[in-house]
């Protein structure tokens, strides 16, 4: 059992996205319950499919934004390495001028990849809210339940049962909230309390109060709860932890889904231009780390009705990064940045600021592969030179390694080397 919440989430801005969500949520299990088929795994599956589905534009336009990052790092990488160590004010300015510079050039700008992620933020904690009270948004599945809670509400003294008490308290539960359990109308923390009850915690609780109208109306119900939530041999009230087999599969699949996701993601922001290695890069490698990892320590502590959810989120974004991959391969980014420069040209019009000229891409890119080749080609003739000079002290010395003998040596070849070098008469 997890702990008692009231049913609907009422956190700001949250709260209203997910009374909205909460609705489709319904009309979904309505759709599958009319078929015969009232499963919380599979309403969680088909929802996610469609919330993913609703998301496919934001998820073009962040690859796309991310396709531009890529051609545009190295010139902002350039800024970085010119102004880097100066921290006074004029330099700050200008670092900051030449950057927005850079982002004007090809119609985007610096938050131009935050904001889907801040649409989709509230959405997510949303869909959160909605998975984890699931009987405040599914009216169906709370009418199991009423019955109970109706029958517990009329057993006098229920609200102070020592039993009880200590149940709800063992399981997480602050001793703060037991007295919602006893406010007038309030059903809905008493449904929560036993939405999250496993079969032995409902013995339990049927023991304790030995009520002959409260354990029909469960017996009633019996049927109707686990065909809910139990989705392949996994109920989903519990975490995986509580139930280990088959419900570990739920962590692993999270984890390794995710992994695939990112990988996916990465290959999608391939542009041909050498990355230069810098934050970005570093941060992309350890988000595809760590992802993984939260995803499955994350499934692993919560319910396994949170973890279907993020199984069957990352599985669909799996299929989604395959398809927005190849729509972007037939991207034109000449056409991309044109449609984004005029975009900013209009509200410069309209701000009396002068237009941008449109940035040639296949140009900068190609400039940008030049001059990576150039570097890769400086990067081999040093390597080459370090080896050569390597060996040839190497070659020439016979005192013992690492000795005070062997590091005269070495100057004494290395002068020599020079005398040789400038009178043009090397034996090498």
């Amino acid at each position: 059992m997890s702990f008692i919440t009231a049913t609907q989430s009422n956190w700001f801005l949250i709260g209203p996205i997910a009374k909205v969500l909460g609705y489709l949520m319904n009309w979904i299990f309505m759709g599958i319950s009319a078929i015969g088929l009232p499963n919380i795994g599979l309403a969680i599956i088909l929802f996610t499919l469609v919330i993913k589905a609703l998301m496919i534009p934001l998820s073009i336009k962040q690859q796309k934004f991310s396709k531009l990052q890529a051609v545009m790092q190295p010139e902002l990488t350039r800024i970085q390495n010119k102004y880097k160590g100066k921290t006074d004010n004029a330099s700050l300015m200008a670092q900051q001028e030449e950057t927005k510079e850079v982002y004007a050039k090809y119609g985007t700008s610096a938050t131009g990849g935050c904001l889907q992620s801040l649409i989709q933020m509230p959405v997510l904690f949303a869909l959160y809210q909605v998975i984890y009270k699931m009987p405040g948004y599914i009216t169906e599945l709370k009418g199991y339940y009423l019955p109970i809670a109706n029958a517990l509400k009329n057993i006098s003294g229920y609200d102070s049962n020592e039993e009880l008490m200590k149940m709800v308290v063992a399981n997480g539960v602050k001793k703060a909230d037991l007295i919602k359990l006893a406010e007038p109308d309030h059903l809905n923390y008493i449904i929560d309390m036993m939405y999250n009850f496993t079969r032995e915690e409902w013995q339990t609780f049927l023991n304790i109060f030995n009520n002959a109208d409260m354990t029909a109306a469960y017996n009633n119900a019996a049927a109707s709860i686990d065909k809910a939530n139990y989705f392949l041999g996994i109920d989903l009230t519990m975490t995986p932890m509580q139930q280990l087999w088959p419900a570990i599969f739920i962590p692993l699949l999270a984890g390794g889904l995710q992994w695939l996701s990112t990988k996916l993601m990465e290959m999608g922001n391939k542009t041909g231009v050498k990355k230069n290695k810098d934050q970005q890069q570093d941060m992309m490698k350890s988000m595809n780390i760590m992802f993984p990892i939260m995803s499955v320590v994350f499934c692993f502590m919560f319910s396994a009705g949170l973890g279907v959810y993020w199984v069957a989120s990352s599985g669909i974004q799996v299929i989604i990064q395959l398809i927005v991959n190849k729509y972007m391969d037939k991207v034109d980014l000449n056409e991309m940045v044109k449609k984004n420069v005029e975009k900013m040209n209009e509200k410069r019009v309209k701000k009396g600021l002068p237009e941008k000229k449109v940035a040639n891409i296949t140009s900068e890119v190609h400039n940008l592969e030049e001059e990576a080749q150039k570097e890769k080609r400086i990067e081999e003739s040093l390597a080459e030179k370090a080896k050569a000079s390597t060996e040839y002290y190497a070659s020439r010395s016979t005192a013992r390694k690492g000795s005070l003998a062997e590091k005269a040596g070495m100057v004494l070849q290395y002068e020599e080397r020079q005398k040789e070098l400038k009178s043009g008469k090397s034996k090498e």
